[in-house]
C-alpha cells in the first residue's frame, strides 16, 4: 500500500514529531512546533521558508537547518535545547492544538 501524500502542516508534525521536537531544540527554542513541522514541509518540498530565524541564518533555505537539526539530535540537552521539553511541545500540540504563540521557550 503506497504511503499517504503528506499535505498540511499537521500532518508533518504528527508524522514527523520527533523531527520536529529536534528543529526546536536546533532553533534554541525560536520555532514552535507548527513554525518547525512548516520548516520541515518546506525543506521536503523545496520552498523557502520566511520565519524569521531561517531568513536571517539560513537564507530562507530550510534544509540545511532540518539537516543540521538531525545531525546534532545527540547534543539537544540542557538551557534552551532540552528534547524532552521540546518533545512534551509538539506531543501537546497534537493532542490539543495548543502551543505557544512566539516561542518554545519562553
Amino acid at each position: 500500500m503506497p504511503r499517504q501524500k503528506l499535505k498540511t502542516v499537521q500532518d508533518y508534525l504528527r508524522t514527523y514529531r520527533r523531527i520536529c521536537g529536534h528543529i526546536i531544540c536546533h532553533s534554541l527554542g525560536y520555532a514552535t512546533p507548527s513554525c518547525a513541522a512548516r520548516i520541515l514541509k518546506d525543506a521536503k518540498e523545496g520552498n523557502e521558508n520566511w520565519c524569521e530565524w531561517i531568513y536571517s541564518c539560513y537564507d530562507r533555505d530550510p534544509k540545511p537547518a532540518v539537516r543540521a537539526a538531525i545531525r546534532g539530535r545527540h547534543t539537544h540537552h540542557g538551557f534552551m535545547a532540552e528534547y524532552k521539553v521540546a518533545r512534551a511541545l509538539v506531543k501537546r500540540a497534537i493532542q490539543t492544538g495548543d502551543e505557544p504563540l512566539f516561542a518554545s521557550w519562553f
